[in-house]
C-alpha cells in the first residue's frame, strides 16, 4: 500500500471519528412530556453538547398543529400563541413575525426534523430539565400553569371545557380554572367584554362580532348536529329538504314522511344558542337563505332539554349535538347517511359545525395553554369520550 493511500484512509477514519464525537445519537435518552414518557421513531442527537429533537413529537405534545412545505423545506408550527417557521439546513427561525437564530440549523434525520431542546423552552413555553443520572428529558407545558381561568359560552363545549379543566387543574395546584354553560351568544360577548378569558362557541363567529369585540378565534374541533325523534317513532331516516319542510312548518304531520298519521311537533333552542344558529345555517338557510324556523316551534335553553322533550314527546322533533346522543332518544338519518362520527369526519354527514373558542385579542400565556390542551393527544381523548371530532 502506498503512502498517500494511507494518509487518505487515516484522514478518512480521522474525519469519521471527528463526526462520531460531534453528533451522536442518544438512543438511551428519554423525553418525559408533563410526566409522560413520549415515544419517538427517531431517537434524540447529541450534536456539540447540545440536545436535538424531533420536533414533531414534542410540538404536538403541546397541542401544536405542524406542516411540512417540501417545495421550501419548511416546518410551520402553530400554537394558540404562536406562529412558528422554520427552514432545514438555517439557523434562522421566524416566532410571531419576529426573527430569531437557532444555536445549531434544524436538520432532518431519519426522516425527521431536529431541532435544538433549548428552542423548546425559550419559544414554546416549556420549562426543560435534563436529568444526566436517568438520562431524561423532562419537558413541562401543562404541568407548569398557575393563575385564575375564567371560561363560559356554548353548553355543547362546556363538557369538553369541564374535563380539560378537571385535568390541567389536577396537574397543577397554584391553577383555578371556572366554567359556565350560558350559550355560544353570551360567550362571545363575554369574551368580548372582558367577563371571560375565554368563550366557547359552537359556531363559527361572525365577521362583525370579531370587528366589534377585537377577538381572535381558535378552532379546537368539530361537532354533527343529529335529528332525533322518540324511540318509539317508526320514521327512521328524513331528506335535508324534509327536514327543510318540517322545521319551516310546510310539512305537520308524520304520515308525510312515512310515519304514523299524528302531528309533528318541533322542538328547537333560544336564540344566541350556537347549536340553533349552526342548523339554521346548515339545514334551513343552506336551501332558502330567507326561510325561518316555525314559530310553533317549542324553544329550549340547551342541548339536554331538548333531548328531555323529544325524550318525552312521542310525536317530538328536536336536533342537538352528537355528543348528547344516548338511548333515551333515537338519531335519524339524513339522506341515507347515519349520524355518525365516522360519517362527519368523512364529509358525508350534512350537519357538521366547528368548535370554536375565543378571546379578546391575542389569549394570554395561561389561556393559550388551555385553548392548547383541546388539539394535544390528551384533549383528542376527552373530544372523542363526548362524542365530538378532534382536529386531528
Amino acid at each position: 500500500m502506498t503512502s498517500r493511500k494511507v494518509f487518505v484512509m487515516l484522514g478518512l477514519v480521522f474525519l469519521l471519528v471527528c463526526s462520531m464525537a460531534s453528533v451522536s445519537l442518544a438512543a438511551d435518552i428519554c423525553i418525559v412530556i408533563d410526566g409522560k414518557q413520549v415515544a419517538t421513531d427517531v431517537a434524540p442527537v447529541l450534536e456539540d453538547n447540545r440536545t436535538l429533537v424531533p420536533v414533531r413529537v414534542i410540538a404536538e405534545g403541546f397541542g401544536a398543529r405542524v406542516g411540512w412545505d417540501g417545495a421550501k423545506q419548511e416546518v410551520k408550527i402553530k400554537t394558540a400563541a404562536n406562529d412558528i417557521v422554520l427552514t432545514i439546513g438555517s439557523k434562522n427561525v421566524t416566532v410571531n413575525g419576529v426573527r430569531k437564530t437557532l444555536e445549531v440549523p434544524a436538520k432532518i434525520i431519519g426522516g425527521r426534523t431536529m431541532i435544538p431542546l433549548r428552542f423548546v423552552s425559550d419559544n414554546l413555553g416549556a420549562e426543560i430539565n435534563y436529568d444526566s443520572s436517568s438520562r431524561t428529558v423532562n419537558v413541562k407545558y401543562f404541568s407548569n400553569m398557575a393563575g385564575t381561568l375564567k371560561i363560559g359560552g356554548s353548553t355543547t363545549v362546556q363538557p369538553i371545557s369541564e374535563k380539560i379543566a378537571l385535568e390541567l387543574m389536577k396537574m397543577n395546584k397554584g391553577l383555578s380554572i371556572t366554567t359556565a354553560g350560558t350559550g355560544s351568544g353570551d360567550g362571545i360577548k363575554g369574551a368580548g367584554e372582558g367577563r371571560y378569558h375565554i368563550g366557547n362557541s359552537s359556531r363559527a363567529i361572525k365577521e362583525a362580532e370579531i370587528k366589534e369585540y377585537g377577538l381572535v378565534e381558535h378552532q379546537v374541533g368539530s361537532d354533527g348536529i343529529a335529528v332525533i325523534v322518540h324511540p318509539s317513532n317508526t320514521v327512521s331516516g328524513l331528506t335535508r329538504q324534509q327536514v327543510f319542510d318540517i322545521y319551516t312548518g310546510k310539512i305537520r304531520n308524520w304520515k308525510e314522511v312515512g310515519g304514523k298519521n299524528a302531528p309533528i311537533f318541533v322542538q328547537t333552542r333560544e336564540e344566541g344558542a350556537g347549536t340553533l344558529g349552526a342548523f339554521v345555517e346548515l339545514a334551513i338557510q343552506a336551501i332558502d337563505k330567507n326561510a325561518k324556523i316555525t314559530p310553533t316551534a317549542a324553544p329550549h335553553g340547551s342541548n339536554g332539554l331538548v333531548k328531555q322533550a323529544v325524550a318525552r314527546g312521542e310525536n317530538n322533533i328536536g336536533f342537538i349535538s352528537f355528543g348528547y346522543i344516548d338511548s333515551s332518544v333515537k338519531a335519524l338519518k339524513i339522506d341515507g347517511v347515519e349520524a355518525t362520527a365516522e360519517n362527519a369526519l368523512a364529509g358525508k354527514f350534512a350537519y357538521v359545525r366547528p368548535l370554536v373558542v375565543v378571546t379578546k385579542g391575542a389569549p394570554t400565556p395561561l389561556a393559550a395553554k388551555f385553548i392548547d390542551y383541546h388539539t394535544s393527544p390528551q384533549g383528542f381523548k376527552i373530544l372523542e369520550e363526548e362524542n365530538y371530532l378532534p382536529m386531528k
